[in-house]
């Protein structure tokens, strides 16, 4: 390479399908080697599910002409762009986030394919020639974010396995070429897991590096750790399992989670990246530190992929970095002690070798797929290495305005955050820490707000909409009967889906649903200008300066139709969204009450007594399951450990069986103990809980312990997973008239519990199709909570969730809502309401004032 330049300069720029690119192979469609004279393909996977193909000049010539062979673009080469080139049924569900091709294993003799993997947990195997689906891999839980292949040693009867790395703390061996089997799988990590191959031992035994992200110990991640695994075949490549084991491991050795890892052969080393901004260049065979690499600067961003390239003396570690940035480590013998430093104009998700020069690529969140060089001949043009600077520069200064004082000013205090819970694992949440704006992440497991860092950048459109911060929040205005305008807020983040986030908006606001294709059309363009006007025939377009007739900077609403509308106001605390649970008791001292009591009762009975293995093995395995709870994302419950719920709950008389409603109240919050194949599991156990609660008859208010567990275990069913809450679903009248039988509890204890199920009810019906719930069914809360109120016999705390819950129903949509508010009015429930408020608080007062404002409507 004559030409070789000091620095990385932009060879090419090629856009995807407009979302964001999330991963990108190098792929040969005539061969799996990429010694063929064919001119390569390359191939993104994007946040919307889609894969991109562009066909490449054969960068191993080291060849190219500044004028695109396909016309000037602006791309700087390539193109023969194809979106979805194996057709329509290849669009994935959700975003892919790893892809890899069987090009670079260099072996002529295999099949041409490619292999992606998705958020929906699932890996696709695609025809390496037509592009088409050939087979999907399912036995992932959760998104499968890492892929490497783990070739066999010199044995060319042996074919090479792929190994997937998912967020459910596994990694799994899968037998590809021969049975598409998975063969192995590797559990024990701590959160998400990243993978590749490294050189087999020997014929029978070949090696895998794992790293994982870490758990959450109070506000720290710690445990994220290097495994080598040593993967043992006896039947020479064609396996129904393999057996595995840890051969080496490292743990803690980065000051936060592991993002990526990779393998280079010329150095014989793992390089890991990670959340603390750096890179650690191990040894293949211990997993040890040998060199650590930091990325320059004072704030070190989130490092997300790893790669290395050239040979010995061009080799460079390059790294993506969440802050938009690509740099490059020079560790051959040209070093430099500074790495360079490559700006894009937003995160970089993705970077991997372009086959075996030195070159790299670059999946970017702006969409665009970069190609980067040292060869001089091979740099893009001048207007195009203009435009990507310019881009650049601009998305850097939208990024460097920080909150206002203002702001910040509004923002909840990080000193209080204990006072604050997520809504759900990985939630962010922006507080205010000493005068400044820090974005912090929640972690369900440990129940607390980790602190991510300090948000010191925003776009022109960010702000604080609802105490959350969005990376845009943008304008809408709706035409409201009379010739008024509502103006509204919509907050967007960078890389929701923008149909998603209309669809919140319309739900949230109850706008007509044929506004959604306009809002997300609006969302997308991301414009710093004024909003639609929804409902109004107005010339122009829906963005000030869009002269009549003119094309904007947005979608033109000209041709929409006036859609009358009534403009329903928005409530702080109506309707409920989401649900409240009991969870006290969910660990090992908690359980092993519990468990015991069950024994103790066990040894009392005669037809029905538990089998010694149900109240020993499988109770102890359940309860020690149930107690890590920052292990629920990776661990399982059998239909073993179940079982002895099951048959205490149906079996045994209320005087015994209680405890067993306290067990499966903790076990419903497993989400593998309530996956959706238990539906029918669940509507059994929680049918006998029922009936048993149902059986104490008008004594139901004297007693405690059944109808409270019974109620808390019906609360916590719509918390849990798609089976238990489907099962509630299902038994939703049966559930209303238990609430009914015990709403005049004379303990207080009992009286939480109805009124939370009760809310949870409500909220479930709210969440779900008024087809499944008819007016009768969501007219008994009415009738509920009418007792409720009436009995006189309610805390403030009970009072405010049956006040939230019949808010909730009185907001059904449709004519089931309307039913059931003209219902309420006939039996004049809201002077009912304003008297019982009264004493029990601000809450209570604002709730009422809501249901009124509701009634009166």
């Amino acid at each position: 390479m004559d030409d070789l330049t000091d620095e990385y300069v932009l060879s090419a720029q090629l856009l995807s399908d407009g979302e964001p690119a999330r991963c990108v192979t190098i792929h040969s469609g005539g061969s799996s080697s990429s010694n063929s004279s064919s001119s390569l393909e390359l191939l993104s996977g994007s946040q919307g599910g889609i894969i991109s193909k562009f066909i490449l000049p054969n960068y191993d010539s080291k060849k190219k002409s500044n004028e695109n062979e396909n016309g000037d673009d602006g791309s700087g080469g390539g193109g023969g762009l194809e979106i979805q080139p194996g057709g329509a049924n290849t669009r994935h569900p959700h975003q892919i986030t790893a892809i890899l091709s069987s090009t670079c294993l260099n072996l002529p003799t295999l099949s041409s394919i490619y292999v992606t993997g998705c958020k929906d947990g699932k890996i696709r195997i695609m025809d390496g020639n037509t592009h088409e689906l050939k087979e999907v891999l399912e036995g992932h839980s959760n998104a499968v974010t890492s892929l490497s292949w783990i070739s066999p040693n010199n044995d060319q009867s042996a074919k090479p396995w792929l190994v997937s790395g998912s967020w459910d703390g596994a990694a799994k061996i899968w037998d590809i070429f021969n049975s598409s089997n998975c063969i192995g799988t590797l559990p024990g990590h701590e959160n998400t897991v990243s993978v590749a191959g490294l050189p087999a031992e020997s014929n029978s035994i070949r090696k895998v590096v794992t790293v994982s992200a870490g758990i959450a110990e109070g506000n720290n991640i710690r445990g994220h750790t290097v495994r080598i695994w040593a993967l043992s075949d006896n039947n020479n490549g064609t396996v129904a399992e393999i057996s595995s084991k840890v051969i080496a491991q490292v743990a803690n050795d980065h000051a936060g989670p592991m993002r990526d890892v990779c393998y280079d052969a010329d150095t014989h080393s793992i390089y890991t990246c990670s959340n603390d901004g750096t890179v650690k260049i191990r040894s293949a065979e211990d997993g040890k530190c040998i060199e650590t690499l930091v990325y320059p600067g004072y704030d070190q961003p989130m490092l997300l992929s790893v790669c290395v390239v050239g040979d010995s003396a061009t080799k460079a570690v390059v790294v993506g970095a969440e802050d938009g940035n690509v740099a490059i480590f020079k560790i051959g013998q040209q070093q430099q002690q500074a790495p360079q430093v490559i700006g894009h104009p937003g995160c970089v998700w993705n970077v991997t070798p372009l086959g075996t020069s030195a070159d790299f690529i670059s999946a970017c969140h702006d969409g665009n797929i970069r190609i980067f060089t040292r060869c001089a001949s091979l740099a893009a043009s001048e207007d195009v290495l203009k435009a990507f600077n310019d881009a650049v520069t601009e998305a850097k200064a939208v990024r460097s305005t920080g909150p206002s004082a203002e702001e910040i000013a509004k923002l909840p205090k990080w000193e209080m955050n204990a006072l604050t819970h997520g809504r759900s694992e990985g939630q962010v949440q922006v507080f205010q820490k000493d005068g400044k704006a820090i974005a912090a992440q929640w972690s369900a497991s440990s129940g607390t707000w980790i602190e991510v860092g300090e948000v010191t950048g925003t776009n022109a459109n960010a702000g604080t909409l609802n105490g959350k911060q969005y990376d845009h929040v943008l304008p809408i205005e709706v035409d409201v009967p009379g010739g008024g305008v509502q103006k509204l807020q919509i907050g967007y983040n960078n890389g929701e889906n923008p149909f998603v986030a209309a669809q919140q908006f319309i739900d949230e606001h109850m706008l007509d649903q044929n506004y959604l294709a306009q809002i997300a059309d609006y969302i997308r363009q991301r414009a710093g200008e004024s909003g639609p006007t929804l409902g109004s025939t107005g010339g122009g377009g829906g963005y000030a300066g869009a002269t009549n007739g003119s094309s904007g900077s947005g979608p033109n609403y000209a041709s929409e139709p006036t859609v009358a509308m009534d403009f329903s106001p928005t409530y702080d605390y109506l309707p409920m969204k989401g649900y409240k649970t009991f969870e006290t008791g969910i660990d090992t001292k908690g359980l092993t009450k519990v468990i015991q009591k069950i024994r103790e009762f066990n040894d009392s009975e005669s037809s029905n007594q538990l089998s010694s293995s149900d109240a020993g093995q499988a109770l102890d395995s359940l309860a020690n399951t149930l107690s890590v709870t920052n292990r629920y994302h990776s661990s399982a419950v059998s239909l073993a450990e179940l079982t002895p719920l099951h048959t205490m709950i149906l079996r045994w008389d209320s005087k015994h069986a209680f405890p067993a409603l306290d067990l499966a109240r903790i076990a419903v919050l497993h989400p593998d103990a309530s996956k959706g194949e238990r539906r029918a599991y669940w509507e059994e156990v929680l049918g006998g809980a029922l009936d048993m609660c149902l059986g104490l008859g008008d004594a139901v208010v004297k007693e405690v312990a059944v109808p409270m567990l019974t109620m808390r275990l019906i609360s916590n069913c719509y918390k849990g997973g798609p089976g238990s809450s489907g099962a509630a679903g299902t038994l939703v009248a049966k559930i209303l008239d238990c609430a009914e039988a015990c709403a005049a509890s004379d303990n207080k204890n009992v009286r939480l519990s109805v009124a939370t199920a009760i809310l949870n009810t409500s909220s479930y019906m709210h969440a779900s199709s008024t087809a499944v719930f008819p007016s009768s069914v969501a007219s008994r809360v009415v009738d509920i909570v009418g007792t409720i109120v009436g009995c006189g016999k309610y805390e403030s705390e009970p009072v405010v969730r049956s006040l939230v819950a019949l808010g909730t129903v009185l907001l059904l949509p449709g004519a089931c809502g309307s039913e059931v508010k003209s219902l309420a009015k006939e039996r004049s429930i809201g002077s009912m309401v304003e008297r019982v408020a009264v004493g029990h608080g601000e809450m209570a007062s604002a709730v009422s004032k809501e249901i009124m404002s509701i009634l009166s409507s």
